[in-house]
């Protein structure tokens, strides 16, 4: 059963600047993630990822600049961290680490595996399909 996706890419700049342009506050992660940022931006609170009228909450679990940004959510459907059990929250993790050619991103989702069957195989193919989709924003924001 799988458990988590994961992604590895490259991005032309150090890691100070892909934190600062792209993780260190709601303008910068939504100048690629979300369209828009509401609430708290701190790590153990919770904000609103917003895309047009979808709107998804999650809870911000850490800050580590320059290098580790991650927070949990209920992958799919759901729009409140209160609509399934919070042992079934997955957790998506973005860690910088220097690399030759600028700095090498990982994003790695986990916690598939506590999801139900019924709603597993759609959150992992919403979610694989969306960040396939949402780094290569990151990744444009950083070719300007």
């Amino acid at each position: 059963m799988q458990n988590e996706i994961v992604r590895e890419l490259i991005i032309p700049a150090l890691p100070q600047t892909v934190w600062d342009r792209s993780f260190s506050t709601p303008d910068a992660l939504s100048s690629w993630f979300p369209e828009r940022i509401e609430g708290n931006f701190k790590s153990g609170e919770t904000f609103l990822l917003i895309w047009g009228e979808h709107r998804c909450e999650a809870r911000l679990t850490e800050l580590n600049p320059p290098t580790t940004f991650a927070y949990q959510w209920h992958p799919g459907e759901a729009y409140s961290l209160t609509d399934h059990p919070e042992d079934q929250l997955t957790t998506v993790t973005f860690t910088l680490h220097p690399h030759p050619d600028g700095t090498k991103v990982v994003m790695i989702e986990t916690g598939f595996a506590n999801i139900p069957a019924q709603r597993r195989t759609f959150a992992l193919s919403e979610n694989t399909s969306g960040w396939d989709d949402e780094l290569k924003k990151l990744i444009a924001r950083h070719q300007n």
